[in-house]
């Protein structure tokens, strides 16, 4: 009887065994299957050429370098920031792991991710950081203005440093990640060869998604995928967080024509097309195989030349102002309401940590009679005066056409003068080539980053203000909702008070992509990671 119970205990048992065994099995081959699965939606995504109609040819693909948008939307598949904005606008850490900020606010402790490599094979290192970080105080806009307040940058270990601020500056993290002359982290020797020039074609190393090929100057810019990628894990979107570089190239195409990027995509001669006039929404919408794509994407301003007659004279840029009918303009250039909106201030009421509306009386305040009367009380002499634009984007010819027209009407002799994109920032670094200069400023993200403001630059035209460096020196000090409130509509207020440049107004972009092209997000500027082409 003992014997009969301890065998049907040991068959019980090893039945027992059996089935557990059984079951795991079972519950290992469902893992695997899953994974399997992933990996197999994930080869079924891989793969191809997505071909994007570019409207102009950069400049630079020198991320840190330039502002101009047409670097950064090329500039940001290869390069990878310290910190980036996420879809909300808000900073996350990049190549940055972690970070600590001392309790007196004067000293960021920041932790670098380890085994990120670059395409050149090497992987970055504090020294890679720092090199980068020292590179971005002298060729960057952002970068020169933080400069002011960076007493240190030191290596505390091999993925470890420290930055030291001679005072409280809580703009430090936003400008670490402005997407704009932005924080870019490049391998030590190429920051300190390249110094203060742009970046070579074979300098184009950084850690991103997709890496540099070549560069036909005024046809293509090819990159392709970097197999060794490193990837966050976390869903963040805007410019941070996962990237998965479905696509094995990425070809940018120079268009210049919006009818050929329409006919292009119709015929699939491309997958992607950017900066369509917003006339022919209707178009789109109603063809087939093709989707618009729109976003937030910062204003169209007209810029006087202060650093000579007759723009040095205050007068005279009211009478500008005065003078320029934006409704009329904006009905001419956009024809859609849906692109374009009425604001005075700096920033875009989808900001909301940096929207003020106070500060903007002055926007809207076309009077013919007034402006006559403001250029002929002037210095004004009746010299022809030069606006200049890129003929690259049909939005600044209408524009600079009306403000013609416009400027006339009130005593302004006005000539008009167009350049292919290169050329155009290439002029307008002379003061000498032009009077006014009519540009589009892409969305930015902090004070610091305005460019149209930028102290003594050709961007400015040749802005100097106590007034508007006293403002940005009080920005960095804010702690509270209501300081940063008070703050901004201050800057409004001496933006049209002082006039460095007339706001158009607000633009929303129109971009237009193939229906192969899936899971794509639009957020501030074309970007081709975690997107991927469905034939």
């Amino acid at each position: 009887m003992k014997k009969r119970s301890i065998q049907a205990i040991l068959i019980l048992t090893i039945s027992l065994l059996v089935v557990g065994l059984v079951g795991c099995g079972n519950k290992t081959d469902s893992k695997n299957t899953a994974a399997v699965n992933s990996t197999s939606d994930e080869a079924e995504k891989s793969g191809g050429t997505i071909r994007v109609a570019f409207a102009a040819d950069p400049e630079s693909i020198d991320w840190m370098y330039t502002g101009a948008s047409p670097t950064r939307d090329v500039g940001w598949h290869i390069f990878e920031t310290l910190f980036a904005l996420d879809q909300d606008y808000q900073s996350r850490p990049m190549i940055a792991e972690d970070y600590e900020i001392s309790d007196d606010q004067t000293v960021y402790t920041i932790s670098i991710r380890e085994n990120v490599p670059f395409h050149d094979g090497s992987t970055v290192t504090a020294e890679d950081v720092i090199a980068s970080i020292d590179r971005w105080q002298v060729v960057s806009g952002v970068g020169e203005n933080a400069s002011q307040y960076i007493e240190e940058v030191k290596e505390i270990d091999e993925y470890t440093i420290e930055v030291t601020l001679n005072q409280v500056y809580n703009s430090l993290l936003a400008d670490f990640s402005a997407p704009k002359q932005a924080l870019m982290i490049i391998p030590k020797e190429i920051a300190e060869e390249a110094g203060e020039n742009p970046l070579e074609p074979t300098q184009l190393i950084g850690t991103g998604p997709y890496k540099f090929e070549k560069w036909d100057k005024g046809n293509e810019i090819l990159l392709t995928k970097f197999a060794d990628y490193a990837a966050r894990d976390e869903d963040w979107g805007g410019a941070a967080g996962e990237k998965i570089a479905y696509f094995d190239e990425i070809k940018f195409q120079i268009v210049k024509d919006p009818q050929v990027m329409i006919n292009g995509l119709k015929t699939d001669l491309y997958d992607y097309a950017q900066s369509i006039s917003p006339d022919l929404f209707e178009v789109i919408e109603s063809s087939p195989n093709m989707e618009p794509i729109t976003y937030i994407n910062g204003y169209t301003i007209i810029t006087p030349n202060k650093a000579k007659e007759p723009f040095e004279d205050l007068q005279v840029r009211q009478a500008l102002n005065y003078a320029l009918d934006k409704e009329k303009i904006a009905k001419s250039v956009y024809g859609n309401e849906e692109f374009y909106a009425f604001d005075g201030a700096l920033f875009d009421p989808e900001q909301k940590d940096l929207y003020s509306s106070q500060g903007t009386d002055d926007y809207l305040v076309y009077d013919k009679e007034k402006a006559k009367s403001l250029l002929d009380s002037s210095n004004y002499n009746g010299e022809p005066i030069t606006i200049m634009y890129s003929n690259n984007f049909e939005r600044y010819e209408k524009t600079a056409e009306i403000a013609k027209q416009q400027l006339e009407e009130i005593g302004f002799k006005v000539e008009l003068v167009s350049y292919e994109w290169a050329t155009y920032l290439e002029k307008w670094g002379d003061p000498d080539n032009w009077d006014l200069v009519v540009i589009g400023w892409s969305t930015r993200f902090s004070p610091n980053e305005l460019g149209m403001l930028g102290i003594g630059s050709s961007s400015s035209g040749f802005y100097e203000s106590k007034r508007w460096e006293k403002l940005l020196d009080e920005w960095s000090n804010v702690d509270t909702e209501e300081e940063k409130q008070d703050v901004l509509a201050e800057m409004n207020q001496t933006v049209w008070d002082e006039l460095p440049f007339v706001k158009m107004v607000n633009e929303t972009t129109l971009d237009i992509k193939s229906d192969k092209v899936k899971e794509y997000e639009s957020w501030v500027g074309p970007r081709f990671w975690n997107t991927y082409k469905s034939e």
